[in-house]
């Protein structure tokens, strides 16, 4: 029987043992940042503005699948170009996570609606006065739920799209109870805590002080994120290397 976090650590150890592959996402997922922020400030006021933009455009989008379709294919032990070689396999699972989270943020700018929506039904149901804003929590925390979940659904696919595996490896992956531990775990240090550091303000008078603690803070931040990222990938990797457990083998055998 697997000790309780051990597959988290052995992962990290892994990610701790590929120095360079960190650190090409401190620095290539930084960049990206800046391409992205550098594309939102490009005018389209004339044609060779808007030729810049796209170009841009596709610049990042494309170095932003390469660079995290060849931090899958690392734990597999597949290199950087033979991961750029299937980056049309990576692609499709690649493009659902994303227009789940522009999705997700598109239907979080009705939480209002909803929410009014929710009182009142609750209110004629129950026969008792609900507030919009006490049902306020409830659509933004639960479609923030259901779109995490959705994407720690996909990320097995693109990772065994990218380090050779199947598709129906990776659901078999996804539907482990170890999986979703894992990732739980993951999420509370790569996004919770991140998003605590960020949003915790130290009293400090000098402005200086401020600034140190800001830079800090957000650097801090951006390490734990990179960080958790690349054991999620190690983990899911780790996991499908794991052979089949008996529980699964006899529920195909019956099958």
């Amino acid at each position: 029987m697997t000790a309780p976090l051990e597959v988290e650590r052995r992962a990290l150890r892994e990610v701790w043992r590929r120095k360079k592959l960190f650190a090409a996402h401190l620095v290539g997922n930084a960049a990206l940042l800046g391409g992205v922020y550098a594309w939102l400030g490009i005018a389209e006021a004339n044609w060779l503005a808007v030729a810049l933009s796209a170009a841009l455009a596709l610049l990042v989008v494309f170095g932003a699948l390469w660079l995290h379709a060849a931090a899958w294919a690392a734990f597999y032990g597949v290199s950087p170009w033979e991961a750029w070689r299937r980056l049309p396999r990576v692609l499709p699972w690649a493009a659902l996570a994303v227009a789940v989270v522009l999705g997700g943020l598109w239907l979080a700018g009705y939480a209002p609606r909803i929410a009014a929506w929710l009182a009142s039904s609750l209110t004629l149901r129950l026969r008792l006065p609900v507030s919009p804003r006490q049902v306020d929590w409830v659509f933004p925390a639960l479609w923030r739920g259901l779109g995490c979940v959705a994407v720690l659904i996909l990320a097995p696919l693109a990772s065994q799209a990218a380090g050779g595996g199947s598709a129906r490896a990776a659901l078999r992956l996804a539907a482990r109870p170890r999986y979703w531990l894992a990732c739980a775990v993951l999420v509370l240090a790569g996004l919770y805590l991140p998003g605590r550091l960020i949003h915790w303000v130290p009293a400090f008078e000098s402005l200086s002080a401020r600034a140190v603690s800001v830079a800090f803070r957000f650097g801090l931040a951006y390490a734990l994120v990179v960080t958790a990222w690349l054991t999620l990938a190690a983990v899911i990797a780790q996991l499908a290397a794991e052979p089949v457990p008996r529980g699964d083998e006899d529920a195909k055998a019956n099958a």
